[in-house]
């Protein structure tokens, strides 16, 4: 159970930023409403099993992300999971800091965490607000927070970049940082949609099909926690992603999206 809790909350942390959308030119991320549908494993006629959408606006002072994912699913006949997570955060312009919220429910059982993170001479701090008192600690300092992390990928996949590591910091992980080695696959052919799953055009005029592989940072085994594969576009959406535990897979589809228009901001 613990296991698979950790999957849901990292689902939604890779999730989130891969639906977030950049020029093609400037990599500059845009406002946007995307949801996807989660199913237990890739086959065609996998079960359906929740969703996650995610409500991302820009105004003049940063970004505004509500994320919100729910899962209700059977692993065996006796033991059942319902996960409920909701996150609402605020990024900074230019990733110098990020304010953030959490609740997530597993089968009736509630737990809220909070805080902020603000970037400092010897890398992010993060005041954590959690149940059973404050906490604080220390990112390395190339951590990037979540609308910062994907407007780095982008413009690297455009620089022609085959390999490169990120380090990632994931509002739904108790505000923790992981290290996400992203690779160009070589394999183009995306992912086979289940048959009743809606298509959803995905802007963009070129795409790269990509693995994952997220670790801790000072993780010395080397052994990733989850490996996520699927197909980014220049946009900065992707059309669908599988996260694999090794125990439990998860895939997601993107079912419907909607671009906003960013803020006209005196400079």
């Amino acid at each position: 159970m613990k296991r698979f809790t950790r999957l849901v909350s990292a689902l939604a942390a890779a999730v989130a930023p891969a639906m977030l959308a950049a020029s093609p030119v400037a990599a500059q991320l845009q406002p946007h409403r995307a949801e996807y549908s989660l199913r237990l494993g890739t086959a065609l006629n996998a079960t359906r099993i929740g969703r996650i959408v995610q409500d991302i606006r820009l105004d003049c002072d940063g970004w505004r992300v509500r994320r919100e994912l729910s899962v209700e699913m059977s692993l065996t006949p006796t033991l059942k999971v319902g996960i409920t997570s909701r996150m609402e955060g605020e990024e900074q312009r230019g990733g110098n800091g990020f304010t953030w919220r959490t609740a997530q429910v597993v089968n009736g059982s509630r737990r809220e965490v909070g805080g902020t993170v603000q970037r400092s001479v010897s890398g992010y701090r993060v005041d954590l607000k959690m149940e059973d008192g404050p906490e604080q600690s220390i990112l390395p300092p190339l951590t990037l927070m979540p609308v910062a992390a994907m407007d780095y990928v982008v413009r690297r996949l455009i620089a022609g970049s085959e390999a490169f590591p990120v380090l990632l910091f994931g509002a739904e992980a108790d505000g923790a940082a992981f290290l996400v080695d992203v690779r160009k696959a070589a394999d183009g052919t995306p992912e086979a949609s289940p048959p009743s799953q809606r298509f959803v055009k995905v802007p963009g005029r070129q795409s790269w099909p990509f693995v994952s592989a997220i670790t801790r940072p000072a993780q010395r085994d080397g052994k990733p926690i989850l490996t996520l594969r699927g197909r980014l576009f220049d946009s900065g959406v992707m059309d669908g992603l599988v996260v694999d535990a090794g125990v439990v897979t998860v895939a997601a589809y993107l079912r419907n999206l909607e671009m906003r228009e960013a803020p006209n901001c005196p400079k």
